[in-house]
């Protein structure tokens, strides 16, 4: 068990940053949330901003905070950060550098989550019932995505479709419809193209832990760890291009019958499927230095999207 040697107030703040891991939370969840702005402005271009900022809040309480301190500890548990090689994998380090200990993390978690309810209170109170659909959605991806009996990540394919598919989908459409009180057909379009691009992502990202996750306990069998001892560890960059490539027909499919935004998304997708072509899985370097490259990828993509809808939302 480590010890906490946080003390400070600045240390503690510091420990904090490093635990929610901002790059992740700005690619999946701020970014949707951004998006499915965009998508509400399409709708009613009088935006309550309060209410956008108390999205923000949440969504970085539930993925940042939660979602890390819950994947943080359990992935500790198993071993696999333990051994990961990764400079941006491994889990956010903060229990590694003594930062926090496992129990200060489920006392963050615990946290939270408590402020978490207050403010889904609010919506529920301003918005309707209907929003514990979203809320409940968030959270069964958030528990069940590392979290014992079903621990989804750690098993191939369930991690990203059961888990981190839902939860971006949901955060975009989410936005949308608490500050519409409408789902729009652009919105599920916008919803699922930043969702194939997140798990894209999501699935390079794994990349540096394989060697760590198949030592873990339970053994993490992500997809691409699945692809890697079934056919090759330089097989393991068709995993992420069938994403990118989901992402690309998608976004055509939104051009054509919903936005002309959505011919945006071609572009990007065809980077990012450049950017897993060229990463040498082998390579730890390479793989942070073209996971860097896909953060600004899809994170330029929606807010390129989101501000040609404010100027362009018919």
């Amino acid at each position: 068990m480590t010890e906490l040697i946080v003390h400070s107030i600045p240390q503690r703040l510091k420990a904090l940053y490093t635990l929610i891991r901002i790059l992740p939370v700005l690619s999946w969840s701020i970014t949707s949330s951004l998006v499915g702005l965009g998508c509400a402005y399409t709708i009613d271009n009088k935006i309550r901003w309060l209410d956008f900022g108390l999205i923000l809040l949440l969504v970085v309480l539930i993925h940042g905070v939660l979602s890390h301190a819950l994947n943080d500890r359990e992935d500790w548990l198993s071993g696999t950060d333990q051994f990961s090689p990764g400079i941006l994998s491994g889990g956010s380090g903060v229990v590694a550098r003594k930062q926090y200990s496992l129990e200060t993390l489920s006392f963050i978690w615990k946290a939270a989550l408590v402020v978490v309810c207050i403010t889904a209170l609010y919506f529920i109170w301003s918005v309707g019932v209907a929003i514990l659909i979203l809320l409940g959605l968030a959270f069964w991806s958030t528990i069940s995505y590392s979290c014992p009996p079903l621990r989804l990540s750690y098993h191939p394919l369930t991690g990203e479709w059961l888990c981190g598919f839902p939860a971006v989908f949901a955060c975009t459409v989410g936005t949308c419809y608490v500050l519409t009180h409408k789902i729009p057909g652009i919105v599920l379009i916008a919803g699922a193209i930043h969702a194939l691009l997140a798990i894209g992502l999501l699935m390079h990202h794994h990349l540096s832990d394989i060697s760590s996750d198949l030592k873990s306990t339970p053994r993490k069998l992500t997809t691409v760890a699945w692809v890697a001892i079934t056919l090759g560890m330089k097989k393991t960059f068709l995993v992420e291009l069938v994403y990118f490539l989901l992402a690309l027909l998608t976004g055509v499919a939104g051009a054509l019958f919903f936005h002309p935004v959505f011919w945006i998304t071609l572009p990007v997708a065809l980077g990012c499927m450049g950017v897993a072509l060229n990463t040498v899985p082998e390579d730890i370097l390479s793989i942070t230095t073209h996971e860097y490259l896909l953060y600004g990828l899809i994170i330029g993509d929606a807010i390129t999207k989101t501000a040609l809808l404010f100027k362009w939302p018919g």
